[in-house]
């Protein structure tokens, strides 16, 4: 299963948009846990602007990302990497 850029609603590009920040500033980008997502995104006031979705919820999308090839969950630690961005894809 793959992804396209119509099949990623707002939770989906919130949770890539975060795993994404700082891959331009040569920081440490692209691995975090479903809860070190979903804290981020509730501190950062990005969660209530996507409608409050509940931890389970991001943590399922997140697995939803990995079967489709776009997040790595590194030796099944829980520890998700980022593989590929699915907005991109579209040609």
């Amino acid at each position: 299963m793959t992804l396209s850029a119509d099949d990623i609603d707002e939770i989906d590009a919130a949770i890539l948009d975060y795993l994404l920040k700082g891959r331009t500033e040569d920081g440490p980008w692209g691995k975090a846990t479903p809860t070190e997502v979903y804290r981020g995104l509730e501190e950062s006031g990005r969660l209530a602007e996507i409608g409050d979705p509940v931890q389970a919820t991001i943590q399922n999308r997140i697995q939803r990302l990995e079967l489709a090839g776009h997040l790595e969950n590194k030796f099944s630690s829980g520890c998700y990497e980022f593989v590929s961005d699915p907005r991109e894809n579209e040609e």
